[in-house]
């Protein structure tokens, strides 16, 4: 586990571990259950990893960039293929604050300012998939980039990649997470 700490990649990497046996069972009626963690440098999308420099230069050495870092004017290229979630503590919940074109387009729904949890789609709990997702990056509280096929993305897209960055308070409690998408039709 250490060895992947240090090449980029989360503590856990087996999806197994990180999702309950409800949810690994939604990402199989959904379609992305083929969805992995990756290293961030084995993403083919330059702006995702744009996206991950932008987060290390906002840390400054700190742990994990503080919410107030978080400048949209700095990522105007980015824009539509970034979404924040807000994260709330006990208990644990997320609330997704702003959500980009390419994102609404993908999933052929505007779920901004939806509790997480409460999201379905395709008649399926799919906010259930989402809230394990989260919780494990805010566990992580480092990066976390993932890509595979989707079968629950529209438009004629296959597969994504995204890069969740966590934001804390400026102290050791996250309360944001950055993320961003890329979407392919191959």
């Amino acid at each position: 586990m250490k060895a992947a700490a240090k090449m980029g990649l989360p503590e856990k990497t087996d999806v197994e571990s990180v999702y309950s046996s409800e949810v690994l069972d939604l990402r199989r009626k959904v379609g992305n259950d083929q969805i992995k963690p990756v290293d961030v440098s084995a993403l083919e999308a330059d702006p995702l990893r744009e996206m991950h420099n932008f987060w290390n230069k906002a840390r400054d050495g700190m742990p994990m960039p503080c919410s107030s870092c978080i400048d949209p004017v700095a990522l105007p290229k980015r824009l539509s293929q970034v979404f924040v979630i807000a994260v709330e503590h006990e208990p644990l919940t997320f609330r997704f604050r702003i959500m980009g074109e390419d994102v609404i387009n993908a999933f052929g729904v505007n779920v901004c300012g939806q509790e997480v949890s409460t999201i379905e789609s395709h008649g399926l709990p799919t906010g259930k998939l989402l809230h394990e997702t989260y919780a494990w990056v805010v566990d992580q509280r480092q990066p976390v980039a993932m890509a595979g096929p989707n079968g629950a993305l529209q438009d004629g897209f296959k597969r994504h990649e995204m890069i969740y960055l966590p934001f804390s308070n400026g102290g050791c409690q996250i309360t944001n997470i950055l993320g961003a998408s890329v979407y392919y039709r191959t």
